[in-house]
């Protein structure tokens, strides 16, 4: 398969941010994986090639508000831990307009409703840049620069900081779908250690416990041995009741990571079962979803792989999982021949239940042919 389409176009499922033209540095950003690491990484080189004395983020709260801190060149410790509502102060404004703000001296603009002025005049900062951090939509932040004199600050040097904020919230996103996909990885060995351990272990305590029985009944003459046995059997039956707990907490991961775990059990079991190679892609971190949303998704994923291990003689499979602003979707992908009539509307007896499954939960399937000639079984729901 391709990561490309006909004409050098990109599929549907890859995302624009991953098709950027990314330079050097940029790239080398990106293979931070850590937040912090990344968020230094562009306020250290925003200091050195704009020439600003101090830089640092704002990172959104769940409340709306934004909390700062990796401040680059401070000298002071005020920045640590400030919480910045939307409409206070240079970052409130872009909080609340999502656009890019400046000011020639922070401590005595007038314009601005309660600045954090006995902050500004402890660090020493009076011009300051205040630019959103947004990646695909998606709201991250502010990420600031600040002078300790006087100053203005022009096209070239807001275009600067603005390129500066998209990198900052490309790399923060990079570094949580990073987290998010390790900790699928780790759910899935888990899970797969929990099967491991029920057929071995589990198949062991159950022929102990039944060996136990049959000896005790062949001893039933002698009292003393048969209630040291009854007494084996009876711990035997504890062992492996606090063992199956034990493997039910393996086994189930939280909400957040169970349908990425599931569909990367699907896609290995699809490769143990065909040779193909079907690759899961999660784009992005899958909200918390509960277990009929769960089992719907999974189960067109399921019914999507059996039909391209029956029909589509593929070469390989790409499996996605994202969201939008308001439902979680998955997609299988494959790159085989399709079938002959493949339409808008899913067909067959098991492509037909899934839909149905998925419009009784308000969500929907689609079928069409992609531009590597073979099949896309897209499928959502709401959240």
């Amino acid at each position: 398969m391709t990561l490309m389409g006909q004409g050098g176009r990109a599929p549907w499922w890859a995302p624009v941010d991953v098709l950027l033209d990314l330079d050097e540095d940029y790239a080398q950003l990106l293979t931070l994986l850590d937040r912090r690491t990344a968020f230094r990484a562009v306020l250290e080189r925003l200091t050195d090639e704009i020439g600003v004395e101090i830089a640092w983020i704002g990172e959104l709260e769940p409340s709306g508000d934004v909390r700062l801190g990796h401040a680059v060149g401070a000298q002071t410790d005020v920045l640590d831990g400030l919480v910045v509502p939307p409409g206070i102060g240079l970052g409130g404004r872009v909080i609340q307009t999502q656009r890019t703000h400046w000011v020639a001296n922070y401590p005595v603009a007038a314009d601005l409703t309660k600045p954090f002025s006995r902050q500004a005049n402890r660090e020493g900062v009076k011009g300051m840049v205040a630019v959103p951090l947004v990646h695909a939509g998606r709201w991250l932040g502010v990420l600031y620069g600040g002078d300790r004199a006087e100053g203005s600050y022009g096209d070239l040097t807001l275009t600067a900081f603005e390129s500066a904020a998209a990198r900052a919230a490309s790399a923060a996103v990079v570094a949580e779908r990073t987290r998010h996909s390790a900790e699928v990885a780790v759910h899935d060995e888990r899970r797969r250690l929990a099967l491991e351990l029920h057929d071995t272990v589990g198949a062991m305590l159950f022929t102990i416990g039944a060996g136990v029985r049959r000896l005790s009944d062949d001893l039933s003459h002698h009292p003393d041995l048969q209630a040291r046995l009854e007494t084996i059997e009876r711990q035997a039956a504890e062992a492996a009741a606090v063992f199956r707990e034990s493997l039910q907490a393996l086994h189930a991961p939280p909400d957040a990571v169970s349908l990425p775990v599931a569909l990367r059990s699907d896609c290995r079991s699809f490769e143990e079962r065909t040779g193909t190679p079907a690759r899961l892609l999660v784009l992005d971190d899958v909200p918390p979803l509960d277990a009929s949303r769960t089992a719907a998704l999974a189960g067109v994923v399921r019914e999507a792989l059996l039909n391209v291990e029956k029909h589509a003689e593929a070469q390989s499979v790409m499996v996605s999982v994202f969201r939008t602003s308001d439902s979680a979707t998955v997609a299988v992908y494959d790159d085989g021949i399709g079938p002959p009539d493949t339409a808008a509307e899913p067909s067959g007896l098991g492509l037909a239940a899934v839909a149905e499954r998925l419009g009784r939960l308000g969500g929907r399937l689609t079928v069409g042919r992609n531009e590597d000639g073979g099949v896309t079984v897209r499928a959502w729901v709401p959240t």
